[in-house]
């Protein structure tokens, strides 16, 4: 019988992730492992392969009252035997002299549930780290480690007057998908009179490639954030621009069990 973990486990994991993975560029990666339906005894999710662009818009308001608008994407597929590929953009700027400089790189990503590793590279480096999993671990799987992320990332949970709502079937993107809203009230602060605000929450979710296809946070007091899944291609992706170089130096990585 498989042991499950407990959540302080779990936020254990996210840590060990973390440092060994790096910040990626986008956390809407993370949608992904919002639902494991259809997954089978060791959380991969089997006969369901596509590709796409994701896009992740945010909104934010700060306490000074400006508003900072973020666009970002990133390419991911999965293949039919779970295998999950992301490529992403990441762009800083830093000081040359009096002058502002854009840097950017390509990061680049495969999670592996058959093989349980990670491998990782950036197009800066000539190294390529490759995470290897122990193989008596179940719970170190994609969807595990994404339900850790989101979990530490979020930083809260929803209050219990939360109400939800289902909002039937549409069709985005080309696909199928099955919609839910939840919402609560919140006071928004001494700036609005203490007037009560309320968060709305949504998200659809495509049965078809078990995934949500598209999710949407607005937030009277931080602003808005929206996850799209946009250009998306059924069948087995083509995942020859998801490999490392062949000059890259390859670094193993192996998990304590």
């Amino acid at each position: 019988m498989k042991r499950r973990l407990s959540q302080a486990a779990r936020l254990l994991i996210f840590g060990i992730v973390a440092a060994l993975l790096g910040v990626f560029p986008l956390v809407a990666i993370l949608a992904q492992g919002s639902s494991t339906t259809g997954a089978n005894a060791d959380d991969r999710i089997l006969d369901a392969p596509y590709a796409a662009q994701r896009r992740v818009t945010s909104v934010k308001k700060s306490t000074d009252g400006t508003i900072k608008r973020s666009e970002a994407s990133e390419s991911e597929a999965r293949d039919s035997r779970g295998r999950t590929y992301v490529t992403g953009e990441r762009q800083w700027t830093y000081l040359e002299g009096k002058k502002k400089v854009l840097k950017s790189e390509m990061l680049y990503r495969i999670h592996d549930p058959v093989a349980k590793t990670d491998t990782k590279w950036n197009s800066s480096s000539k190294e390529v780290k490759v995470i290897h999993w122990p193989q008596s671990a179940p719970e170190m799987d994609d969807s595990s480690r994404k339900m850790c992320e989101a979990a530490c990332l979020e930083g809260w949970m929803s209050p219990s007057d939360t109400v939800v709502e289902k909002l039937g079937v549409k069709t985005i993107a080309g696909v199928v998908a099955e919609g839910s809203r939840s919402s609560y009230a919140v006071a928004v602060g001494q700036d609005h009179k203490g007037t009560p605000g309320v968060v709305v929450q949504e998200q659809w979710y495509c049965p078809e490639l078990k995934i949500v296809i598209l999710e949407t946070t607005d937030d009277p007091r931080t602003g808005s954030f929206r996850n799209e899944l946009v250009n998306i291609m059924r069948g087995e992706p083509d995942v020859t621009r998801y490999q490392p170089p062949e000059d890259c130096v390859v670094r193993e990585v192996q998990v304590p069990r």
